[in-house]
């Protein structure tokens, strides 16, 4: 019986169980992205670079263009930590950032038993090539050695690149430029028609005059990916008696807006919850049974984007209805929601 192989395999197994106690505590290291832009991209930049180089942070890759720069960089925690707290002061503002910490414990432990395996593979071959006297399986045995002992090297190598990455953070750093008026003036159009409903509440209704409620059913027609968009629908008054024949109870609206996303808010890149502001203009056309009014309006907007995608987009809006005419007893607050389909 072969005691010492034995006695190597105990101890083999037993090695998982030493290392943890050591790695399990701090074998972490962590993978960020940190997704940023600037109006003064092409200042910021070589100030990035040269903190980049001051520091002495590794530099595994970089690309830079027109649009963007990106760093793939390694570095401490507490370096990580300076960068995220010189972004303001490069006046650099966070698109978004995510952070992912791993534990190497276990693949550390399982790299180190490989390691330890292979180190006695490798001695029982030597020690069978020592003996061996026929020439073809000395060479088969050598060969199987050449294979083990590249093994090894592998093993040892990415071993030691684990440890070398405790404590460490591999951070994508994206900085790209932020323009005040785009390099591209062309329009690009879209063909998305749909509904929206609208919700008036006029806030200081003339009794006889204006209803304190009004819904509303417009066509929407969306046609620059901007978004342009033009709407044509009717609104009905709410809980008007019949007997009243003064009161406005029914209005045309025809109207063009346009919404504009923020910088700060990702500039309506996500799927959901894209904020943005714009504005609304137009004609309505009310009348009563006995009474009519006309008037041109402005509605400042504020919305969501509750989702879209390539082919749909809903959304939810809010705005303050300001008619030139009548405006005192017409203006108040308007709710919409709306649904496009493109074709």
């Amino acid at each position: 019986m072969d005691y010492k192989r034995i006695l190597l395999n105990i101890l083999v197994a037993l090695l998982p169980l030493a290392l943890n106690a050591k790695t399990s505590r701090d074998s972490v290291y962590m993978e960020a992205t940190l997704n940023t832009y600037s109006i003064n991209f092409d200042k910021v930049v070589p100030v990035v670079e040269q903190y980049i180089n001051e520091n002495s942070l590794l530099i595994n890759s970089k690309t830079q263009n027109y649009e963007q720069v990106y760093y793939n960089v390694v570095m401490t925690e507490a370096q990580y930590n300076a960068i995220k707290q010189q972004l303001e002061g490069w006046k650099c503002a966070v698109l978004n950032s995510t952070e992912t910490t791993k534990n190497l414990s276990r693949e550390i432990e399982n790299q180190s038993v490989s390691i330890e395996r292979l180190k006695s593979d490798i001695k029982e071959l030597e020690t069978r090539m020592a003996k061996v006297k026929n020439d073809s399986i000395a060479e088969e045995l050598e060969s199987e050695l050449y294979d083990k002992r590249e093994s090894l090297r592998k093993k040892n190598r990415n071993l030691s690149e684990g440890y070398a990455s405790i404590g460490t953070v591999n951070l994508n750093f994206y900085l790209m430029r932020d323009e005040t008026t785009p390099r591209q003036t062309k329009v690009r159009f879209v063909n998305m028609p749909g509904f929206e409903y609208s919700f008036l509440m006029v806030g200081n209704p003339k009794p006889g005059f204006s209803a304190k409620y009004y819904n509303g059913y417009n066509l929407k027609y969306l046609f620059t990916r901007g978004k342009t968009f033009i709407t044509l629908g009717v609104f009905k008054a709410r809980d008007v008696a019949a007997a009243d024949s003064t009161t406005l109870t029914d209005a045309f609206n025809i109207s063009f807006g346009q919404d504009f996303y923020s910088r700060h808010f990702g500039r309506g890149s996500r799927k959901c919850f894209n904020m943005y502001s714009g504005y609304n203009v137009g004609f309505m056309a009310f009348r009563g049974e006995e009474s009519s009014a006309k008037t041109i309006y402005v509605s400042p907007t504020v919305g969501v984007e509750l989702f879209k995608n390539r082919y749909v987009l809903w959304d939810l809006r809010g705005s303050y209805y300001l008619p030139f005419k009548y405006n005192y007893d017409l203006r108040g607050w308007q709710f919409s929601t709306s649904f496009n389909v493109a074709f």
